[in-house]
């Protein structure tokens, strides 16, 4: 796998090379200017993964996501802040430093699943997609106290607006405190599954047990249900009358 890292601090540049060389990933370049960083990716479409840091001068990390949107990128920064706004371009991983070895790994095989997903389509463009190919995801990263926690989707059954923050309840372990708001959650999550009931309440509709005129019970919790949203939930339920 052909990959470039992009970081302003040499010390983290010596760090991801020697993480590269040892997980024999083709290491093209390591770039401490971004700039020139941006000429490299532009006479090279050959690579498959950038390491990135954000915080650079002349031009940010978020500088370069955005001239490159089809970039395989693993974020590499100390600032735990802008991961949300990272996912919105569709990262692969986002990884705070110092680097271990350990997440290094977790991000390139998450890096190695999406170059060899895209490399699949790439072979079978003149045939129909698949039904994986278009399947919704399967999992979400959240920031939580500036550490990216994955939650399987399955594993949602709740999510309430609590001011500024959302509160994700979770089937097995602990529920999660989130600084985000709820439409930013519903634009990530799959529309046929996650539906909203309420002003402040999203629900996963496959963990329903029953419904009434004004309320939900869903994993013994019982959720009201708002006159606006209810006609939108029915229409989702494989519903016989």
């Amino acid at each position: 796998m052909n990959c470039i890292i992009v970081d302003d601090d040499v010390f983290y540049c010596k760090t991801l090379s020697a993480f590269c060389e040892r997980l024999n990933l083709n290491l093209i370049g390591s770039y401490s200017d971004p700039v020139e960083a941006l000429a490299v990716l532009a006479d090279n479409k050959d690579i498959d993964v950038v390491f990135l840091d954000i915080h650079m001068p002349e031009i940010t990390g978020f500088d370069i996501l955005k001239s490159n949107p089809k970039l395989n990128v693993i974020i590499s920064t100390m600032d735990g802040s802008k991961a949300i706004e990272a996912f919105d371009y569709n990262v692969v991983d986002y990884l705070l430093k110092p680097v271990t070895l350990d997440r290094f790994i977790r991000a390139v095989n998450r890096a190695k699943e999406r170059v060899s997903g895209q490399s699949n389509t790439s072979s079978t463009k003149s045939s129909p997609a698949p039904a994986e190919s278009n399947q919704a995801p399967k999992e979400i990263f959240v920031n939580v106290n500036k550490r990216l926690v994955k939650i399987e989707l399955n594993n949602i059954y709740l999510i309430e607006a609590k001011g500024d923050y959302v509160l994700i309840k979770l089937i097995e372990g602990k529920n999660l405190v989130v600084h985000t708001t709820l439409k930013s959650m519903m634009d990530k999550l799959p529309s046929d599954t996650f539906v909203r009931v309420h002003r402040s309440n999203v629900v996963n509709i496959k963990k329903i047990v029953d419904i009434e005129d004004s309320s939900i019970l869903i994993n013994g919790e019982v959720v009201p249900i708002s006159k606006t949203y209810r006609e939108d939930l029915l229409s989702k339920l494989n519903l016989i009358n």
